[in-house]
């Protein structure tokens, strides 16, 4: 799946002000909101460790925020496999999400946000034993941020044929301003599983786990809206003890 902190992850935070120069102008409402949007290419998704797509991967994302601080979006990108159908090879994730941020002070803010995962011509899995398991999931995040360093844990609200509900994922991030307007971010994060709600889908063998570690460089490209970067994701392990491979992920996302 997916951002994802994917999805990636897997987060946008805006923050928005308007402030008339002179009284004659006209007065924006508070609530008048800004719509904003990205269009990315990737060499390949990752996310929270796991291969969503070996292949070229084209994303795109659209956010409608108010200055009440919030906002809904919606977040998608191609994966390489149907979550239904063990014969194709190709799929597309959907995101929608409903989020509620704001700053606490000049140094502090914080993020509330609410999302579900739909998977196109996805549906429900069957197990051999019968069970059955939706592949849409649902979860709430809560990030905190101080400054340039980002705490974020995210629960899982329902079962899912690739999750339980009660699972949480807890990662940290950090930007940091580099010279010739380069920046250098880096990530980390790991899982808890919720075991108890374990059948023949989902098997949990690893009750915690790191699942992925990121550092890259990225830079805006003068006048065009573009944003080049470049990770290099250290691969943990998942809830079935599968080790992750170390990933290289360039990428080219253009916003406006």
């Amino acid at each position: 799946m997916h951002q994802t902190s994917h999805k990636i992850a897997l987060s946008l935070l805006l923050a928005m002000s308007t402030m008339p120069a002179f009284a004659e102008e006209e007065t924006i409402s508070p609530a008048a909101g800004v719509l904003t949007g990205s269009f990315a290419v990737v060499n390949k998704y990752i996310y929270r460790g796991g291969v969503e797509n070996d292949d070229v991967a084209l994303q795109a994302g659209l956010e409608y925020a108010l200055q009440s601080g919030v906002s809904v979006g919606y977040w998608g990108s191609t994966i390489g496999y149907d979550p239904s159908d063990k014969d194709r090879d190709h799929g597309f994730e959907h995101d929608f999400y409903v989020a509620y941020g704001n700053e606490i002070n000049q140094n502090w803010n914080y993020r509330v946000q609410g999302t579900a995962y739909y998977y196109q011509n996805g549906g429900t899995v069957n197990a051999e034993d019968g069970s059955k398991r939706k592949t849409t999931a649902f979860d709430v995040l809560g990030e905190l941020a101080y400054k340039d360093l980002t705490l974020a844990a995210s629960v899982m609200l329902a079962d899912a044929s690739f999750a339980n509900a009660g699972d949480v994922y807890l990662s940290a991030a950090y930007s940091y301003a580099l010279p010739q307007n380069f920046m250098l971010n880096t990530s980390v994060g790991a899982s808890i599983y919720n075991s108890s709600r374990d059948d023949s889908m989902i098997e949990t063998t690893n009750d915690v786990a790191f699942n992925e570690a990121r550092i890259g460089v990225s830079k805006e490209i003068a006048n065009t809206g573009a944003t080049a970067s470049l990770d290099y994701v250290v691969g943990g392990k998942d809830r079935f003890d599968t080790d992750f491979d170390d990933q290289v992920v360039f990428g080219l996302n253009f916003s406006f």
